[in-house]
């Protein structure tokens, strides 16, 4: 998958005036665009690791208040909403409940906007779609890692966890047997019954499902040596990984943390941490520096 690709796939799910505009600066918008944003009244706005750029009918400028700059209206919204979901609110709940959609080639829509007393986004005031992107060979150096115990990759917001997570599971997948448990659908970019990533041969991916009923149904079925997945965030996918690491199985696993003092902060890592459940934490540098590691720590 490239950036062009994914662009014409968000262009796809735009009004027909952003569709026009952002493909006509496709060119200019370049490889290194992270997230296309959508905002009520404000400017289409394309995020970048190091600047925000904004769109006109023809170009792109680096100012909000740039009058050329095209704003979003509520039409553009609705229409974009109406894309995503193949104008069907009803068969989407669970999506305007958990705030984002998968929409293909990997690329997820967050949306903001009014929730009811159902909790369910009922009015949708913004929408971000975030661009999944492939680096092949930019997990080599800690590949070896793994063979000694588990692995963290940890990090903030846009600082290239997921992208790590992604090359790393390729590597390891081409010769162990690996379970992927991809809950948001961002790594393997599975759809349709097609993985659109390459996250290697011997993994067994598992989309669309919460990460601690994923871990311990590939535990269950799939006999796999490693699990890997994205972001883990609180008890029940401690749990879950607990039993794993119960059976034998070494974790490869993402989470929001910038320090190793930042990490142990955490509960439910220094739970993981002080079950040994990893051996070494990579720390990456940041989003102005995406995917680019800044550290590693032996836990």
């Amino acid at each position: 998958m490239n950036e062009r690709t994914s662009l014409e796939t968000i262009a796809g799910y735009l009004s027909e005036r952003l569709r026009t505009a952002l493909l006509r600066s496709v060119a200019m918008i370049g490889s290194e665009v992270t997230e296309v944003r959508l905002y009520l009244g404000q400017p289409l706005a394309l995020i970048y690791p190091d600047r925000t750029a904004f769109l006109t009918a023809n170009s792109l400028t680096a100012s909000s208040s740039n009058t050329s700059a095209v704003k979003c209206t509520a039409d553009d919204i609705r229409r974009t909403i109406d894309a995503v979901t193949h104008y069907s609110f009803h068969s989407h709940i669970s999506e305007f409940r958990q705030g984002y959609f998968i929409v293909g080639n990997g690329i997820r829509a967050g949306i903001s906007g009014i929730y009811n007393s159902d909790g369910i986004i009922t009015e949708v005031t913004g929408i971000c779609f975030r661009i999944s992107r492939c680096v092949v060979g930019c997990a080599e150096e800690i590949a070896g890692l793994p063979e000694s115990g588990g692995l963290l990759i940890c990090g903030g917001v846009n600082s290239g966890k997921t992208t790590l997570l992604r090359d790393i599971c390729r590597i390891i997948g081409k010769r162990r047997k690996v379970a992927l448990i991809d809950e948001r659908s961002e790594i393997a970019a599975a759809s349709g019954g097609q993985v659109g990533n390459d996250v290697g041969v011997l993994t067994n991916v598992m989309s669309g499902c919460p990460r601690n009923i994923g871990i311990i149904s590939a535990i269950r079925s799939l006999s796999p040596d490693y699990i890997i997945c994205d972001e883990i965030a609180d008890d029940s996918d401690t749990d879950a990984m607990l039993t794993g690491a119960g059976c034998g199985i070494t974790f490869i696993a993402t989470v929001h943390a910038d320090s190793l003092e930042s990490l142990k902060r955490r509960p439910f890592a220094e739970k993981l941490l002080s079950a040994g459940l990893f051996s070494h934490a990579v720390f990456l540098a940041g989003a102005s520096q995406v995917g680019q590691i800044r550290s590693v720590e032996e836990l």
